[in-house]
């Protein structure tokens, strides 16, 4: 016979706006039974520990081997089943619900990618899923269910979209993050994304992908993350001019990084090194 653990929760008013409400979560050792053809109402996930399976949405192509350190998302009123083949496994599971989920699928996170997800560092994983499973039991307050959330958004990155394994298939190439380092090597000299393809002996389009694939973004909208990020470290650490800042993150111009940055950071670099010197500076020492 299986060991179980379960724990349903309603979560209190509000927590759901937080973005992620965890309304239940288990262990169960020795699982044998298949979960045949179910659909649920909300987001699940379930890591596998030991022991193999499959996995089956029944609205995509494809069957999923599971193993240990698998883990697969469950999207709300898809048909799927899976199970252990031949044998039990042992698996943890959460149920959620919650607005953040639109956007982590965007992302391909939560089954937006691939559904069964090889986890990069299981141990960690399987730790969190314990300890997620053990909050639930104790949650009672509102304060426990704020943490829950909290629990579950630690999850949810560490889980993936990197090293997704499609249906049958093998991990994925480091290709994307080969292609990061040639995009961030120099950053004051201009990136030509067919040079980068060329010198991987990819296609452009491949080489957007596995950029995407690790980043979220394309190659373009990485590097300029990436040159702003830069960016900021200059302007809160150094005295070093905006204008030679912009060059040293690969703006020739100091009117165009201007607005870059000011796009997407909401203020100035003039305003961000203004800033970043009163959060750093000694009361005594802080102007005004």
């Amino acid at each position: 016979m299986p060991v179980q653990i379960a724990h349903y929760r309603t979560p209190p008013d509000g927590v759901r706006a937080l973005g992620l409400a965890v309304t239940g979560a288990g262990t169960i050792l020795g699982q044998g039974r298949p979960r045949p053809r179910r659909a649920l109402t909300g987001y699940a996930g379930v890591m596998v520990t030991s022991g193999t399976g499959h996995l089956v949405l029944h609205d995509r192509p494809g069957r999923h081997r599971i193993g240990p350190g698998t883990f697969f998302w469950l999207p709300p009123g898809v048909r799927h089943t899976y199970g252990p083949s031949g044998g039990t496994w042992d698996e943890h599971w959460v149920l959620f619900e919650g607005p953040s989920t639109g956007g982590y699928e965007s992302l391909g996170y939560l089954g937006g990618g691939v559904a069964a997800v090889e986890v990069a560092d299981p141990a960690w994983v399987g730790a969190a899923m314990t300890r997620l499973v053990e909050l639930t039991g104790r949650a009672t307050s509102l304060p426990d269910h704020v943490a829950l959330g909290a629990a579950l958004h630690a999850v949810i990155p560490a889980v993936g979209p990197g090293r997704r394994l499609p249906p049958d298939r093998a991990p994925a190439s480091p290709l994307g993050h080969q292609a990061i380092a040639l995009l961030t090597a120099d950053l004051e000299r201009p990136v030509r994304i067919g040079e980068v393809a060329r010198e991987l002996s990819v296609s452009r389009d491949t080489l957007i992908a596995a950029v995407r694939a690790v980043t979220g973004d394309t190659p373009i909208d990485y590097l300029t993350r990436h040159r702003l990020d830069r960016a900021k470290v200059m302007l809160a650490d150094t005295d070093l001019p905006v204008g030679a800042i912009a060059r040293r993150v690969g703006y020739t111009g100091h009117a165009y990084f201007t607005r870059v940055f000011t796009q997407r950071a909401g203020m100035s670099p003039t305003a961000f090194r203004e800033q970043a010197f009163r959060e750093q500076a000694p009361p005594e020492d802080r102007p005004g």
